[in-house]
């Protein structure tokens, strides 16, 4: 039986089960990168439902036979929808999500509920709508007169990959940055410093570096041949329509971190580069 037309019609109804629009971290608007993303499972071969890109740089996933209550995907910066590192363009640093979906019958509830409650006729979807933060990568286009700093973290020798950054200068977070697969980050101070009362020139802003406990081991030994991305940290977003600093990449993607901070001269209108590593300690 047709829902909305004469029976005499061939009706099909496409229903939004996800949709997707990223964020830059920096503009706080809808990012103007394109990106890839897939589904965890595909560097393994295994199908899913297709996260459609749009023109507009937004994504969608429709209601549809294998579409389940979660769904683990990732995020990165390459034409190909098979990661490898060496044609990674990155202009972000990639992300891995777990993110919950509501059933159909569950979404259309408290949509409707949620409309009646306001008094509106038309349904709200912001339950099936999700806005991740993407940091700025290695080659992310920047004015020129940006403040930040170009830094690598380093443990055990190695590059630290994946770490995460926060600057604060006083009580005030000015700035985020994800670490990159190569141990680099860029750091671009906002405009939060403007705020604070007689800032400094130079600014001494404190930089802290976050790393998962222990390092992550390989299973099996050839995983990272397998899998790039093995160990990028899976962060399981809010329930829909829950305020989520995941979803804003403000939360370290681990249970137990170690840290290292450090004070840094921040020229005003330069981005530093060359300066000593963090290192985290192993």
């Amino acid at each position: 039986m047709n829902q909305f037309l004469s029976s005499r019609y061939v009706e099909v109804i496409q229903r939004l089960a996800l949709g997707i629009e990223p964020i830059d971290a920096q503009s706080a608007r809808r990012l103007s990168y394109a990106l890839q993303v897939v589904y965890d499972v595909a560097p393994f071969g295994k199908r899913r439902p297709p996260i459609e890109r749009h023109a507009s740089n937004l994504y969608a996933l429709r209601y549809q036979p294998g579409v389940t209550e979660q769904i683990d995907v990732r995020f990165f910066d390459l034409s190909e929808r098979s990661y490898k590192p060496e044609y990674d363009r990155r202009r972000v640093v990639p992300r891995r999500l777990s993110i919950p979906i509501l059933t159909l019958d569950d979404v259309e509830e408290q949509e409707l509920q949620e409309a009646e409650a306001a008094g509106k006729q038309a349904k709200d979807f912001r339950r099936r709508i999700r806005r991740p933060v993407f940091f700025p990568g290695a080659a992310y286009d920047f004015i020129a007169t940006a403040t930040g700093l170009r830094g690598r973290v380093m443990r055990g020798g190695k590059p630290m990959r994946w770490a995460r950054v926060v600057a604060t200068l006083g009580t005030t977070v000015v700035g985020r940055a994800h670490g990159d697969d190569r141990g680099e980050f860029l750091l671009l101070i906002n405009a939060k410093v403007a705020t604070v009362t007689a800032v400094p020139k130079p600014l001494e802003i404190t930089v802290s570096v976050f790393a998962p406990k222990d390092a992550p081991t390989p299973v099996p030994a050839n995983l990272p041949e397998l899998d790039p991305l093995w160990d990028l940290p899976l962060e399981k977003l809010a329930e829909p329509g829950e305020i989520d600093p995941v979803a804003a990449g403000e939360r370290p993607p681990w249970e137990e971190t170690k840290s290292v901070t450090r004070v840094v001269t921040f020229i005003p209108g330069e981005c530093l580069s060359g300066e000593e590593d963090f290192v985290i300690t192993t």
